[in-house]
């Protein structure tokens, strides 16, 4: 995959968009040796009432530990929308509910 790897800083929400159809948000530790390392990574979850995040590995400890995707599973990749960063943040990092959604129509109006 080519990246202008300029544009990809450490601590930065990113998304993923992987080869099953998942999209993954999370925050980038590192990408080296063509995998990115993702902290507390979520899986990104539309429903008619809004888009929400679900943590990607239920068997990971996400306080402790980080998930690796290697390129060859992602398809694209980019900066996160800011609403869905900012949704990202306030359910993983502020304690928001999990089960709290952020409207669609949010992110589809911008």
């Amino acid at each position: 995959m080519l990246i202008e790897r300029s544009k990809l800083k450490q601590d930065d929400v990113i998304s993923l968009k992987l080869i099953n159809g998942d999209e993954i948000v999370g925050k980038l530790v590192n990408h080296v040796n063509d995998t990115y390392e993702l902290h507390k990574p979520c899986v990104v979850l539309t429903t008619p009432e809004g888009i929400g995040v679900l943590q990607a590995m239920f068997g990971l400890d996400p306080d402790r530990d980080n998930l690796h995707y290697r390129d060859q599973h992602v398809v694209s990749m980019c900066p996160t929308h800011d609403k869905l960063k900012e949704h990202y943040i306030k359910v993983l990092e502020d304690g928001e509910s999990p089960d709290s959604l952020l409207p669609t129509e949010t992110i589809s109006s911008q």
